[in-house]
């Protein structure tokens, strides 16, 4: 048996890397072998397709809310602290003044919000919505002290996340005429879904570009961990990032113009998209996003930016890719399929003329 799967392994790579002869060698994998990969692949969709959306949401909102109670014990208990989440100038009770809306809002709302979506309320999807309002207010004031200080960014970076999952969550919970669900078909006109797809384009570059990277540098900053420089680094950095950005871009206009929907799983593209970028890598955004994020590391000098673009390559690669797969494999059959079998994951593919005739 472990013989059958390592040559099937095998097989399935020299696929993978080469588009060449792709229909002789599919042919000389076993059914059941392929089948055993097939599952093997999937595992873990199948295992998240089975989780409840409203038990994620739930899940979330704890652990927020006991992540905020822990990082106010943090503050409480080591009052030395306080000097890394706010800028040098401000006196030390300045940030502990926030302690009474974090722990009614963040805390208890969190909690509170997690219990109505659990139960199933008619006014779960306010409570979400309203819970990401606040937790966004927050967020924007420590951007802006960071913006006018240069400082802070550590608190910035934390804030936004929290506020980015939050929102997340309430995208996930949908509005009262939904049902919660982690990937949602929206179609919608091509000027809608260019204007939702220019929104969540600013947003995630926003917060994975800059705000979380700018976090990380001072992060690096406070532990004396020093940053790399060598001639020319600013110049090729900021041309791998236009170049990846146009990349970015352009699938996320291909995606509102040929698929009626948006990047974001939970107003996707009612249609397959196989045009534009996605006739040379099956997720051309990823793979945007991540050279960004090499960029963004290579600009700052920062070893540790570089390697929280590569992490979030793994975290798509063996978390959200499965998932997206398994629903695009669902809704889109054999045309899916074939498109899997024409165009690589991760390297470029010379588009085929048959690659072109799959169902847009």
């Amino acid at each position: 048996m472990s013989d059958t799967i390592v040559r099937s392994h095998h097989l399935f790579l020299r696929h993978d890397l080469s588009s060449d002869g792709v229909d002789q060698r599919l042919r000389l994998v076993s059914g059941h072998s392929f089948d055993f990969f097939s599952a093997l692949e999937n595992k873990l969709a199948v295992k998240m397709d089975g989780m409840n959306a409203r038990h994620i949401i739930a899940v979330y909102l704890v652990v927020q809310a006991v992540g905020t109670a822990a990082w106010w014990g943090l503050l409480l208990s080591m009052p030395a602290s306080v000097k890394w989440f706010q800028p040098e100038a401000w006196p030390n009770n300045a940030l502990l003044g926030f302690w009474l809306g974090d722990s009614l809002l963040l805390v208890g709302g969190s909690i509170a919000t997690a219990i109505v979506v659990v139960k199933r309320t008619s006014w779960a999807a306010v409570a979400v919505w309203s819970l990401a309002a606040a937790v966004w207010y927050p967020a924007l004031y420590c951007i802006g002290v960071s913006l006018l200080t240069d400082e802070a960014w550590i608190a910035a970076a934390m804030m936004v996340s929290m506020a980015g999952l939050t929102l997340a969550m309430a995208t996930i919970h949908g509005n009262a005429a939904q049902s919660p669900a982690t990937i949602r078909v929206t179609t919608m006109s091509k000027t809608t879904a260019l204007c939702w797809t220019f929104a969540q384009t600013l947003l995630f570059w926003s917060l994975f570009l800059w705000i979380l990277p700018k976090g990380i540098v001072e992060l690096e900053d406070r532990m004396g961990l020093p940053a790399f420089t060598h001639s020319g680094q600013s110049a090729f950095s900021l041309v791998l990032f236009a170049f990846a950005s146009a990349i970015g871009a352009w699938s996320g206009i291909a995606m509102a113009i040929h698929g009626d929907g948006t990047p974001l799983p939970t107003a996707t593209a009612s249609k397959l998209v196989v045009v534009g970028p996605y006739r040379f890598v099956r997720n051309p955004m990823a793979l945007a996003g991540i050279m960004q994020g090499v960029a963004a590391g290579w600009y700052f000098g920062s070893y540790t930016v570089i390697g929280y673009a590569l992490a979030g390559a793994c975290v798509w690669h063996w978390f959200v890719r499965p998932v997206e797969e398994s629903d695009l494999r669902a809704r889109f059959g054999d045309n899916y399929g074939q498109y899997k079998l024409d165009v690589r994951l991760w390297v470029p593919t010379i588009p085929s003329p048959r690659g072109s005739e799959v169902n847009a």
